[in-house]
């Protein structure tokens, strides 16, 4: 196909050469030389043109022959071309002639000729080879099918066997599973048992224990003769005056108002001895001094100096503690004296951490260092029977109150004091009835129709005190008349006390 164009474009090219070179040479020889020319020219261009016409016509056989007889450009025979090779043999190089295209094509059908003889003879060999071992295929199907059926009845029998097996193993392994687990059921419920007999045991030892050391200590105590010793030894007396000066005083903690009762040098037993007076701490004098008035003796057995005193409410360098139950009365007139008897043990710097309340409720708790539980000398019962406030159910709850309030008393160790017992210890002495209005209608009359009066037990208490410790100094200027040795006696100057101004400023401050 390129040796086509390259032709075509040589025989174009020669022509016009010729023309070329004829103009020229009838340009160079003249006018004569022309017509020669011209003829020769003519000439040439008539084969020329025979040459061009012969060549078409060779050029349409070729394409005829090759099957492009439709192509007309030459460029377009050439991509035509170009395309039907790359889609026949793939890409080629462009140098490749079109014999060398005929030729690939050949040598590729002859391979593929080949390769289709090759696979024909294979297929032959193959259907000769089955033919033969279709033979042998039935034979050994039939030996196949009896072994497999020996096979299957000997799988049947040994998965029998082996599902047999298991249902007894999973029956053994349920059954030792349940008692498995009863077992330890068993044993998790005997480890609680034991862990909760052991705490309880644990617990009881710890409260035992801690019950030793409170009854060692109270046995130790006991021992030391806490009811047996004295707390302090009157070392003055003075009958006439009335007052006694004991070896106690401010740096021991006493307070003012403690009562003693006193007991002769010899006595051994303060619990049970009967005391021959009592007395009333009026102020310290001193770290290890005070001074107390007689409350009561006797002139046939005065109280004198080294007689013992003592009294439950006190210890030096110790705080009593008690404990109060329920319905105290210290003057019989089915009336609760609670306040009263709380102010004279507070008074003497002993201390109330429990007690039971006129409403029936339980304030503060009850532990090991308490001294003594104050007991009624009434039975609850007796008291509530007179109670109308409270319906049945009310008394029944508030019996089983005061009951567990006393046994919480002796689980601690804390031992019982009857009412009347603890106020003979203090040497208290009642002064006179004070009147109590039952109702709106009546109060307590003597026998001639006059009201009781009212009157003070002495004891003060705290919170009206102005200092329990202390007694209380003028902060202002002494009048003339009590300025001791005064010659002559002096008069007032009339000056206010400046503790009036600064009590008055502090006032108007707040």
């Amino acid at each position: 196909m390129r040796n086509t164009g390259v032709t075509v474009s040589l025989v174009v090219f020669m022509v016009l050469s010729l023309i070329l070179g004829v103009t020229t040479y009838i340009g160079a020889k003249g006018t004569s030389e022309k017509k020669m020319q011209v003829a020769s020219a003519k000439k040439a261009t008539s084969e020329a043109q025979t040459l061009n016409s012969s060549m078409k016509s060779d050029l349409k056989s070729i394409k005829d022959k090759l099957g492009y007889d439709a192509v007309e450009d030459n460029n377009q025979l050439v991509e035509t071309m170009k395309t039907d090779v790359a889609s026949a043999l793939g890409a080629v190089e462009d140098s490749a002639s079109y014999r060398d295209v005929v030729v690939r094509l050949s040598d590729n059908v002859k391979r593929k000729t080949e390769e289709l003889k090759n696979y024909q003879a294979q297929q032959a060999s193959a259907e000769t080879l089955a033919d033969s071992q279709s033979s042998m295929t039935e034979k050994q199907q039939d030996e196949f099918s009896k072994m497999e059926a020996t096979l299957k009845q000997e799988h049947d029998d040994n998965l029998a066997a082996a599902r047999k097996s298991y249902d007894d193993l999973n029956k053994s392994f349920d059954a030792q599973k349940t008692e498995l687990d009863d077992l330890v059921a068993k044993t998790e419920s005997d480890i609680r048992d034991a862990k909760q007999k052991t705490a309880d045991y644990k617990e009881a030892a710890d409260k035992f224990e801690e019950l030793n050391k409170t009854l060692s200590a109270k046995v130790d105590e006991l021992a030391n003769a806490d009811f047996t010793r004295s707390d302090a030894t009157v070392v003055y007396a003075d009958q006439f005056l009335k007052t006694v000066r004991l070896n106690v005083g401010e740096s021991d903690g006493l307070r003012p108002l403690t009562t003693f009762n006193i007991y002769k040098p010899t006595a051994l037993d303060m619990d049970k001895d009967v005391p021959k007076g009592s007395v009333q701490v009026v102020r310290s004098l001193g770290d290890h001094l005070c001074e107390a008035k007689i409350l009561e003796d006797e002139m046939s057995n005065p109280i004198m100096a080294g007689d013992l005193a003592y009294t439950p409410l006190w210890r030096p360098g110790k705080v009593i503690k008690y404990a109060l139950d329920y319905g105290l009365d210290m003057d019989g007139d089915n009336l609760s004296d609670l306040d009263q008897i709380i102010n004279i043990i507070q008074s003497s710097g002993a201390e109330v951490v429990a007690f039971i309340d006129d409403e029936g409720k339980v304030n503060g708790e009850i532990t090991d260092d308490v001294y003594r539980v104050i007991r009624s000398d009434v039975n609850i019962s007796d008291q509530l029977a007179h109670d109308s406030t409270r319906n049945e159910a009310a008394r029944e709850a508030l019996q089983r109150l005061e009951q567990g309030f006393l046994d919480s008393a002796k689980k601690a160790g804390v031992p019982e004091l009857f009412l009347s017992d603890f106020l003979k210890a203090i040497g208290y002495k009642e002064t006179a009835k004070i009147t109590r209005y039952r109702d709106r209608h009546g109060v307590d009359l003597q026998d001639n129709g006059v009201v009781l009066p009212e009157s003070s037990t002495g004891v003060v208490a705290p919170k009206f005190q102005i200092s329990p410790d202390k007694a209380p100094e003028s902060p202002g200027i002494v009048a003339p008349s009590y300025v001791k040795d005064a010659q002559p006696a002096p008069t007032s100057s009339g000056k206010v006390s400046d503790y009036y101004f600064r009590k008055r400023d502090q006032n108007k401050s707040e």
